[in-house]
């Protein structure tokens, strides 16, 4: 009898463990990285309870030693996921999606000592993550009780009431709601890898993106938006003044035709949606700039916070004397490549890559998925028609995230570290050497004397991580810089590092003038995403405000400037990156149709969105935090329009899901062949 007794003392102790095991662990990263106020986390306990009984039950049905090493190693397992999350977190301010393991070898050769940093930066949370193994270990020496052979029927049923468990929770679901972004939408439809971990913690999440990679998510449907009745704005007394009636900026797509003769349900939703849609109008600014070059920079890590009229004169010049855009947000927060994207296609990443299974898990960027794609409304392809010289260059490794295929693909010349550019062991390298050996490319006159026309995109570098001096080149080069400057060190190392990028802004701005172009370029820019590395907190000391750890996270500074402005022009419409592309080229002259990018050029008329990474908005009325649901009036609003904070939940994943259509669809091929 005593024997049966103890044949259920392993099929209990092993589920016990790895539920206190599972649970604590979350717990650590959850608190470390959302906080306490990040809610209840019920679901993750529930599926933490059905993970933690399957294995259990698979120790409890092996024998005494092996039950000990498979404990062991599903202990260590555990502990590098847990571990691997609360460092990447600390690193990107994000949480890590499983295909980024598919660059992992390509991410620690590059960023290996900046990640070694964080890693050290966050030991104290990684110890406490040993707390698990070193109870097991304890515990196994003292001795678990286990019979001789194998516990077969309790083990059996331990796992069957996993399965029972993990099936209870996913019917249970639904009672909490089903609408966007509930957990129900989240582990059946809408994955969004933040609001997952949030709702059922990080071992659950990364067992969906498994699931996704090896099975495919389907195809999202596009949702119908609810129709909202907005206040009509009130008439001008002025009745002498006409309205200026504008043409809409659309291309001529037969899509009557293209829904007739479409078998593909995908293509055939896709053409349905955009037949509906009537695009935006043209404005006071369209074709301003039309025949200008155009250079178009995405500064690393760049904060508006930097610019100071007597450190960084000619960011000042540039910002103050431009367009001044106050309520400019980046789409991205947290990724070079998904930031670059959407600044640059007007599309969405798709952040998760699960839409098409395992395939996708070698792409592991939106970019790279993209790379063969007809990509007509870029603006490299667009200057390329046109018979202009486009460049698109890095001061970095030249097929870091795959850029060597994915620009070309856009239209640009790709230059970079080991293509054009000559090599150095720097950390980070510098913009400035970047802007003397690229800048002839484009400024070079011809046997005529003339310099042809151009756009150049610039991807700069010098503002990397880490920010710790003796850790960071450019930051050491211009460390006197930041001597008498009253901030802590890791604010002064990025200030130092910036400042190179200042220099190489004041370098190309003679150049320019010098080679007789200045007056016929319009020059841009805007960053990949916010400081991750030096985090809220730090940006906080040199912004010298509170900072929201939610939007704060992606308001950002958009700077658009040309000699021949008069006076600089303040723009308070709420805007994104995502907005840039149909912005410019509404104001270059540029043909291209609106229905068909998911930003809107930012001073068409009717409202605009700020759409985030994490499906988080803003508009002129609200900040809506998806994460949390909670819901922002801004200065002014009373009261939303009813149905209103619906209809925007609803635009923005249809933005997403149309995004991700359209680049596994090459979309754009289907309608213009």
């Amino acid at each position: 009898m005593k024997t049966k007794r103890l044949a259920y003392i392993p099929a209990l102790f092993y589920p016990c463990f790895f539920f206190l095991n599972i649970v604590y662990s979350e717990l650590v990263v959850r608190f470390s990285s959302l906080g306490f106020d990040s809610g209840a986390p019920v679901f993750m306990i529930l599926f933490a309870l059905a993970a933690a009984l399957f294995l259990g039950g698979i120790c409890a049905l092996c024998g005494k030693k092996s039950s000990k090493v498979i404990a062991f190693l599903f202990s260590i397992i555990l502990l590098i996921i847990y571990a691997v999350q609360l460092v990447y977190y600390c690193f990107c301010d994000s949480f890590m999606s499983v295909v980024q393991v598919a660059m992992g070898g390509d991410a620690l050769t590059n960023f290996g000592e900046a990640a070694m940093l964080e890693f050290i930066e966050s030991l104290g949370g990684v110890l406490l993550l040993f707390l698990p193994l070193t109870v097991l270990l304890i515990l196994s020496a003292k001795g678990i009780p286990h019979t001789k052979g194998r516990p077969f029927l309790p083990a059996v049923l331990t796992v069957i009431l996993a399965i029972a468990i993990h099936f209870g929770t996913v019917l249970a679901l639904p009672v909490v709601g089903t609408q966007i972004y509930s957990p129900y939408d989240i582990y059946n439809d809408t994955f969004v890898l933040g609001m997952s971990t949030r709702h059922f913690g990080i071992l659950t999440s990364l067992r969906l993106e498994i699931r996704g990679l090896i099975f495919g998510s389907g195809q999202s449907e596009i949702i119908d938006i609810p129709e909202v009745t907005l206040p009509s704005e009130t008439p001008s007394d002025d009745t002498d003044i006409l309205p200026v009636e504008y043409d809409y900026n659309i291309t001529d797509i037969d899509f009557k035709k293209l829904i007739e003769n479409e078998e593909d349900e995908s293509i055939l939703a896709l053409h349905k949606y955009f037949s509906s849609q009537s695009g935006s109008k043209q404005n006071e600014y369209t074709g301003k700039y039309e025949g200008y070059n155009l250079i178009l920079i995405c500064a690393e890590s760049f904060s508006g916070y930097l610019i100071d009229e007597e450190r960084t004169p000619t960011l000042y010049k540039l910002a103050n004397e431009g367009f001044h855009f106050n309520n400019y947000y980046n789409s991205v927060c947290d990724n070079t490549s998904n930031g670059e994207f959407t600044l640059l296609t007007g599309l969405l990443p798709d952040t998760s890559l699960l839409g098409k299974g395992w395939t996708t898990f070698y792409s592991y960027n939106s970019f790279t998925a993209s790379q063969e794609n007809e990509m007509p409304f870029c603006l490299g392809n667009q200057y390329l028609s046109n018979g202009a010289s486009t460049y698109a260059i890095h001061n970095y490794n030249y097929n870091y995230y795959g850029r060597h295929n994915t620009h070309p693909n856009l239209g640009y010349t790709w230059k970079a570290m080991y293509r054009g550019l000559t090599a150095n062991e720097d950390w980070p390298t510098s913009d400035v050497s970047m802007m003397e050996q690229t800048l002839p490319l484009l400024l070079t006159p011809d046997e005529n004397g003339n310099v042809q026309p151009f756009h150049a995109y610039f991807l700069t570098f010098s503002g990397h991580m880490p920010y710790s001096f003796g850790h960071n080149t450019m930051a050491d080069k211009n460390k006197a810089f930041t001597d008498a400057l009253s901030y802590s060190s890791k604010v002064k190392c990025y200030l130092a590092a910036q400042q190179e990028f200042e220099y190489s802004l004041s370098y190309m701005m003679d150049e320019l003038e010098a080679a007789g172009v200045l007056d016929n370029t319009l020059i841009v820019i805007t960053n990949d995403h916010y400081p991750y590395p030096l985090g809220l907190d730090y940006l906080a000391e040199l912004s010298g405000r509170e900072m929201d750890e939610e939007f704060d996270k992606y308001r950002s500074t958009l700077i658009m400037w040309s000699a021949d402005m008069e006076e600089p022009v303040e723009v308070d419409t709420t805007c994104c990156s995502l907005d840039v592309l149909p912005t410019l080229s509404n104001m270059l002259g540029l043909t291209y149709d609106s229905r068909l990018l998911m930003g809107k050029d930012i001073f068409s008329e009717g409202e605009h969105v700020a759409i985030l990474a994490d499906r988080s908005f803003v508009t002129d009325k609200v900040l809506y935090n998806c994460t949390n649901g909670e819901v922002t009036l801004r200065d002014g609003v009373s009261e939303l329009p009813e149905g209103y904070l619906e209809s925007y939940i609803a635009l923005v994943k249809n933005k997403f899901t149309i995004s991700t259509e359209i680049i596994y669809n090459d979309y754009y091929a289907k309608i213009y062949e």
